[in-house]
Parts: C-alpha cells; sequence; structure tokens
C-alpha cells in the first residue's frame, strides 16, 4: 500500500513530493499537464506587496523554507532553478519616493526594503526619480524545475501521465483505492483545475489569468527585475519576460491578443 496519492505536480506538488521522499514515503503523481500556470508563470518572488507596501505573511519563514527546497532540488538535479536578483521598483513621482522612505521604516518592511535610492541609468528607460531596490528576492525558472523535476519522477516510476478519473476513486475506512492502487491518503494539488474536481469545486477558488511576454532586446542592458507598470525579468542572451496582465473573467489557457496588446504597450 502506497503512503500518498497526489494529483498534480505544480509547485505545490513537487514541494510535497519532495518532503515525501525526504521522509522515506510511498507515492505516486498523477498529472496530465492540462494546468499551465506553474509551466508559463513568471516565477518571480518577493516579500513586499508594492501595491500596499505591506509584507507577505510569514516571509521571512518562506523564503528560508523556499531556498531550501531549492537547494536541494538543484543539487539533485543538477539544473540551476532558484535565481536571487534584486528587484527594483520604478518611482514615479517624489510623493512615491517619499511613501517609499515611510515603508521602509516599519520594522516588518525594513530588511526588505532598502532606504537607499538608486540612480542607476538603463537604456531606453526613462527614470528622473529613481528606483527602490526590494531585499531578498529574486525567481524561479519554473519551467526548468517542471520539466527536470518530473523527469526525475518519471526515472523512479513514480509518475504518471494519465489524466485522473475521479470515478474510479473509492473510499474506505483506512485508505483509498483507484483503479490498482491502494494508499493511505490522496492529496489533489491540481490549483485552478480544481474547478472540475467533485469532491472540492464548492470551494470558493477564483483565478485570474495573466499573459506575458518573452522579447528580445538587444541594447537593453537590465541586470535587475524591473517592476512599474510591468514587471520586466531579464532571462539572459537579450532576452526578457515582460506581463503580466489580470484578467478577473477569461479562465481560458488561450493566449488573446488584448492581452499581448497590454503587455507590449505598458
Amino acid at each position: 500500500m502506497l503512503d500518498y496519492i497526489i494529483v498534480g505536480s505544480g509547485l505545490a506538488g513537487i514541494a510535497f513530493a519532495e518532503t515525501l521522499l525526504k521522509h522515506d514515503k510511498s507515492f505516486v503523481v498523477f498529472d496530465n499537464h492540462s494546468q499551465n500556470s506553474t509551466r508559463i508563470a513568471g516565477g518571480l518572488y518577493n516579500p513586499v506587496i508594492l501595491k500596499r507596501f505591506s509584507q507577505v505573511w510569514n516571509a521571512n519563514s518562506q523564503l528560508d523554507i523556499a531556498h531550501k527546497l531549492y537547494y536541494t532540488i538543484e543539487q539533485k538535479l543538477n539544473v540551476q532553478v532558484d535565481f536571487r536578483i534584486p528587484i527594483y521598483r520604478k518611482f514615479f513621482s517624489v510623493e512615491e519616493q517619499n511613501n517609499w522612505f515611510a515603508a521602509s521604516d516599519k520594522p516588518n518592511l525594513a530588511p526588505f526594503l532598502s532606504n537607499t535610492i538608486v540612480h542607476k541609468k538603463y537604456n531606453a528607460i526613462d527614470s528622473p526619480f529613481g528606483y527602490g531596490q526590494v531585499l531578498h528576492t529574486g525567481y524561479v525558472d519554473t519551467l526548468v524545475l517542471l520539466t527536470n523535476y518530473q523527469q526525475y519522477l518519471k526515472s523512479l516510476e513514480l509518475f504518471d501521465e494519465t489524466t485522473f478519473d475521479y470515478n474510479k476513486l473509492a473510499f474506505f475506512d483506512e485508505h483509498i483505492e483507484y483503479k490498482n492502487l491502494k494508499a493511505k491518503h490522496i492529496v489533489f494539488a491540481e490549483g485552478f483545475g480544481m474547478h472540475s474536481n467533485p469532491f472540492f469545486k464548492y470551494l470558493p477558488l477564483d483565478g485570474t489569468k495573466g499573459e506575458l511576454l518573452i522579447i528580445k532586446a538587444l541594447e537593453l542592458d537590465l541586470d535587475v527585475i524591473l517592476n512599474t507598470s510591468v514587471f520586466i525579468l531579464p532571462l539572459g542572451d537579450n532576452l526578457y519576460k515582460v506581463g503580466a496582465t489580470y484578467n478577473w473573467d477569461d479562465k481560458t489557457n488561450a493566449t488573446t491578443s488584448e492581452g499581448k496588446q497590454n503587455s507590449s504597450t505598458e
């Protein structure tokens, strides 16, 4: 009998699978690649909500756990997924500068907001009021993480790419059964796909669709993540991720001309 069946292998599913391996638990992961959020995400991590200058809940603990997890995966798979790089918040006025200084004086935000204005010049970016630097930031290359970790699970024969059939799941007092498998527990890590899950689709889970572009800009010399009306994330080789839009109504995976236009004109 397995300890767990995991349905979904995005960030949550990967983190849980890695934790089970660490504790010598047996499991199998089901993922038919129908959910794309992790695969195409910008992957930014940032301990401060910059619109309201408020700290992300339990930011220190979350960063510590995340860095240790990704380091372990990097060593195991011989790939880099965690890139620690500053975020610069572009100021549009003296008032925004003052708001930044006021926020950086708060005890809970002081470790994450530099109190020195950065006046570095970047090609094609007008920044007369400078930037504020957010500390302890970076991004996770989610595509590299997802691709390599799923391949790793396949090599251990712990990964099943077939679509999970909820109708084949049977519950008993001390275990569950799915087709020819028995397990003590089942964990659904499906993200927005939870809407198709008959056991949890009643939950008030809403989704925000974001679209981003990958552009090539030969003369853009950014060495930081720039936060302005959109984010600009350097990938190397003159490539940059630019995004993201937010749409609360469109729940499809399809790209849109409106999203492309918004990302490119902001």
